[in-house]
């Protein structure tokens, strides 16, 4: 009885430590400033679609629940690594436009989350001349 006491307590403290070393690195990530302009469309077409994200806004949420983790320096990764096809129209995968757009995905989307959060409201789920694209899409 004594060796499950001490067998449990271990399991617990490894568990609050494997817990804090998380939060301590979570806590390490660096958040680009404010006033981030996610374009990467901009000169790969004739419409802009670009965004002013603020992560300040979005520091209650997990980074990665948006962003993919990369494993060699358990870091976010930034979306326009592997979602390099920028074509309005790119389908797959590889389409930047549905890395931010699709719904249903594995990895949580822009339009997705803003769906769910702020249904109704088109200044946060609009398309044009929204808060997210306030000079709309053309």
């Amino acid at each position: 009885m004594k060796k499950i006491f001490i067998l449990s307590l271990l399991c617990v403290c490894l568990t609050a430590v494997l817990a804090f070393a998380q939060t301590a690195l979570e806590s390490a990530i660096d958040a680009p400033d404010d006033d981030l302009e996610i374009n990467v469309i901009k000169g790969n077409s004739e419409r802009d679609l670009g965004v002013v994200f603020n992560h300040s806004s979005h520091d209650s949420i997990d980074c990665f629940t948006c962003h993919h983790k990369n494993t060699v320096a358990n870091q976010p990764e930034s979306c326009a690594n592997c979602h390099t096809d920028t074509a309005p129209d790119a389908q797959g995968y590889k389409s930047f436009f549905r890395a931010m757009h699709l719904k249903g995905a594995k990895q949580t989307t822009c339009l997705a989350c803003h769906g769910e959060e702020f249904e109704g409201d088109k200044d946060l789920t609009g398309c044009t001349n929204s808060a997210c694209h306030p000079t709309g899409l053309y």
